[in-house]
């Protein structure tokens, strides 16, 4: 018995005890220290937004859940140039600035914004890579359709468009468009998710100004004869049996999804239903658009499927299971949308 209990003692002390990842977190109002990640997020971020005509740049560090992957965005505000990058690593610290900066402000790392020496800006690094058409919500070019030519500066990165609406019902208070250059998940796409309450969309090309033409409105797709339940809230507030309310679904968003989660920030359970394209069954998508952690996607196929008093198990074997996102935003962008910290990126 004595040597059997020995043996156990011994096991335990082989056999490291699961810890969380640790990140550097920091941003332009705060100093960098170390962190241990949340439950489901389980690697650290580098999100860095340019403006080059200012030569500004800020610099965010943190956690982000483990179906984020690396993306970039550039794109117009009238005659000012905007790009976005995030990258994500698994291993602890992995995110830090340097060795031996944590504890302090450092310039040199970008934490805050900064400026060139003797005021000088910098101009958009112009390589031979593809042109798109370009222009954002922020100053209404592409409702009025004064989009501008953008030169992509990676060889990966294609001609993005993103929608993002967010209102209640059919009366939509916040949109946002967003014409550019990318490297998003999601691409080439159509990717998109709509319910009563929010719209996103995304779809890429490959060739010289291919996404030019006039902003995507969600009431200019046509319905294609499916119908979904739509919600978003937790099971007994926003999104319960009563609340859930049956819609049409419109242009490729062909499938009733239900998602599952919690809201990082908030610590509360989510939920979310509505129509998708089948590439949104997968769980990095809603993570991004909705900020959760711990999600599960169920997606099917038939009008009303998404029932919330439906069965789980049938809905899972209706549609797309999720799987493993490739570095293709999955959407989701890095454009409007919050990418895991305080820095609003893709809106």
């Amino acid at each position: 018995m004595n040597r059997l209990l020995l043996q156990l003692l011994w096991v335990s002390t082989c056999i490291p005890a699961s810890r969380a990842l640790r990140c550097v977190r920091c941003n332009s109002t705060e100093r960098c220290r170390v962190e241990e990640c949340a439950p489901g997020l389980d690697l650290c971020r580098i999100t860095i937004l340019r403006t080059w005509e200012e030569d500004m740049e800020e610099v965010e560090r943190g956690c982000a859940n483990r179906n984020k992957t690396n993306r970039t965005m550039s794109y117009r505000v009238g005659a000012q140039i905007f790009s976005l990058w995030e990258m994500v690593c698994g291993s602890d610290l992995c995110n830090a600035p340097r060795p031996g900066t944590l504890a302090r402000r450092e310039p040199q790392v970008a934490v805050g914004s900064r400026k060139t020496r003797a005021g000088r800006t910098r101009s958009f690094p112009v390589g031979r890579y593809l042109e798109c058409m370009s222009c954002s919500s922020s100053d209404e070019s592409c409702e009025r359709g004064r989009e501008q030519s953008l030169q992509c500066r990676h060889p990966r990165e294609q001609c993005v468009d993103v929608v993002t609406y967010h209102g209640p019902g059919r009366i939509w208070e916040d949109e946002q468009h967003i014409k550019g250059c990318g490297q998003l998940p999601g691409c080439p796409g159509p990717t998109g998710f709509h319910s009563n309450h929010t719209f996103h969309f995304l779809q890429c090309c490959n060739s010289t100004k291919c996404n030019q033409g006039p902003a995507m409105q969600l009431q200019q797709l046509p319905p294609n004869a499916v119908q979904c339940y739509s919600c978003e809230g937790n099971r007994t507030h926003g999104c319960s049996e009563e609340e859930a309310t049956l819609i049409p679904c419109l242009g490729p968003m062909d499938r009733c999804l239900e998602a599952t989660g919690t809201k990082e920030m908030e610590n509360t359970n989510y939920t979310v239903r509505g129509c998708a394209t089948a590439s949104w069954c997968e769980g990095s998508h809603m993570a991004d658009t909705f900020s959760l952690t711990g999600v599960s996607v169920s997606c099917c196929t038939g009008s009303g499927c998404n029932h919330p008093a439906g069965d789980a198990q049938y809905r899972r074997g209706g549609g797309p299971q999720p799987r493993p996102t490739y570095l293709s935003l999955t959407m989701t962008l890095l454009t409007t949308a919050r990418l895991g910290g305080d820095l609003l990126l893709w809106t």
